[in-house]
């Protein structure tokens, strides 16, 4: 095995975990990579997740548990940070699963390409079944082949601009990343969100757009676990969404701005990313938490997408993939100002993409609606 010296920080945010997170620590502490240490942030739980963790603690010393007050997953992340040791850094979700190879083979690779950042395949479990989800080659990049390869396929994840990138889709989740711990403090980085789960997002473009070489590795080396009945499948309504959105896309605007530089690409992106916002606020109007009119319907269209670049930026639409089936639809309908068409587009096709996810049968369906490829 290779030389571990450096050690690895893996932080897991804990709130009401109960059910899963011995599973996933286990998995952790399992790992062929040893030189370890867990940080389980305890964030105001209230059932017995935290005394499952004192219990593992006990058996492993490389487990330490830090309690704070409940303020959600950035401050939990951003903590554990401030108190961890390791020469690398990783995150995990609590109840997530971490291959034995997952951290070994990013070490050796970070090493041997002397890299700020390696990313590992990420694969899904869905009842117990896995499948893959996202996958890379065993590669490092940097120079522009960051931005062509990683940074531009993040940013422009659904569609095709008119810009040299590579053809594979990259994600933002954060748990698929090995960060070298004095990358990640000289950039200053920090878990932030506006809106609702774009603090992986935030982080990555930032991390991309900064790094210097980034590595990637074909293994699957973490599976997310899909739960349908999370807070992020509850689709609780956002009040206030398109000042939260602006203030999103200011943020990734700042990390990228310096690093692209073109000026035609930078609007290109600013396109793109209205036109994603655009959708989710529609998906966030047709919570089942909002009671709807159809002149409330109208009033909050005007207010949350056509008052908001609308006629530059829905020329994006035009840039959608072929395979992406719910944005193309909705995004048509949206360019010419179909508003009650484009809402009950949303419920309907929505509706089929969570069928899709309960059912292993449907998969191929669920893909040609999101427009993953491999």
């Amino acid at each position: 095995m290779e030389k571990q010296d450096g050690k690895v920080s893996v932080i897991i945010p804990l709130y009401n975990g109960e059910k899963h997170i011995e599973a996933t620590i286990k998995s952790i502490l399992h790992s062929e990579y040893r030189n370890l240490e867990v940080l389980i942030i305890n964030d105001g739980s209230t059932d017995n997740g935290r005394m499952i963790c004192e219990r593992l603690r006990r058996a492993d010393n490389r487990i330490t548990i830090y309690d704070k007050e409940n303020a959600g997953t950035v401050s939990a992340r951003n903590y554990g940070v401030s108190r961890a040791k390791g020469v690398y850094l990783c995150f995990c979700d609590q109840d997530d699963i971490v291959d034995e190879k997952c951290y070994a083979k990013q070490a050796e690779r970070m090493m041997l390409d002397q890299s700020d950042i390696c990313m590992c395949s990420v694969g899904r479990s869905i009842d117990g079944k896995r499948s893959a989800f996202e996958l890379s080659d065993d590669a490092c990049y940097e120079g522009d082949a960051i931005l062509e390869q990683l940074l531009y396929p993040l940013l422009f994840n659904g569609f095709e601009p008119p810009v040299k990138m590579g053809a594979k889709n990259r994600y933002p989740h954060i748990w698929s990343c090995m960060f070298r711990m004095d990358f990640w403090k000289k950039c200053n980085l920090k878990f932030r969100a506006y809106v609702n789960f774009e603090d992986d997002l935030l982080v990555k473009t930032q991390a991309l757009a900064a790094a210097g070489r980034v590595s990637t590795i074909a293994h699957i080396g973490y599976y997310w676990r899909v739960h349908l009945g999370s807070e992020t499948y509850a689709h609780k309504y956002i009040a206030h969404l398109a000042e939260k959105q602006q203030n999103c896309y200011e943020d990734m605007y700042q990390s990228i701005a310096d690093r692209v530089r073109d000026a035609q690409t930078l609007e290109l992106f600013r396109h793109a990313v209205y036109c994603r916002q655009y959708l989710e606020a529609i998906h966030n109007l047709a919570s089942p938490e909002k009671k709807k009119t159809r002149k409330a319907i109208r009033q909050y269209y005007e207010k949350n997408i056509y008052s908001r670049s609308f006629e530059n930026c829905i020329t994006a639409a035009r840039m959608v993939k072929k395979g992406k089936i719910k944005p193309r639809i909705i995004l048509r309908l949206l360019a010419g100002k179909h508003t009650m068409m484009s809402y009950y587009a949303e419920v309907i096709l929505d509706s089929v993409l969570l069928l899709t996810l309960r059912s292993q049968t449907l998969t191929k369906l669920e893909r040609k609606l999101k427009g993953i490829r491999m």
